[in-house]
């Protein structure tokens, strides 16, 4: 092996390894290009979830780009990433269904403005898109 041969591998094991240690971050620090790939890889494994065509992939893709960019998948709250994984698990708020026609549809459950009284009460559980782990059930 040549010296500059030598000197690129190096080079791309540094490069690997501080890829690897960036996706072991909690979600809020992972930088937006990282955070596309991980949103990338979540589409992929939701993909037989719900029989979606290649068009229906590239469209919930963009939709979840829109999403990042407008920072509503900032927080921890609403992205749960698996550090040790490095795997988005689920999004809480996001609503995939597909309608009478089927069409695969998507959207984030917004909240409810409150209305009454100044009394805290019990949180309600939003509705979350969880990746199945397939793996397991064979």
């Amino acid at each position: 092996m040549d010296h500059t041969s030598e000197k690129e591998e190096t080079f791309k094991a540094l490069m690997e390894g501080s890829a690897r240690e960036a996706y072991s971050r909690p979600w809020h620090r992972i930088e937006r290009g990282l955070r596309l790939n991980r949103l990338r890889i979540f589409v992929e494994e939701l993909t037989p979830q719900y029989t979606m065509t290649k068009e229906e992939k590239d469209a919930f893709f963009l939709f979840l780009q829109k999403a990042l960019d407008k920072k509503l998948l900032n927080t921890l709250k609403v992205v749960i990433y698996d550090q040790d994984k490095q795997r988005i698990t689920a999004i809480r708020g996001l609503e995939i269904k597909r309608n009478e026609e089927g069409v695969l549809q998507w959207e984030f459950q917004v909240k409810k403005p409150k209305t009454e009284g100044t009394r805290k009460k019990k949180r309600e559980e939003v509705a979350s898109v969880e990746v199945k782990d397939t793996k397991m059930e064979e």
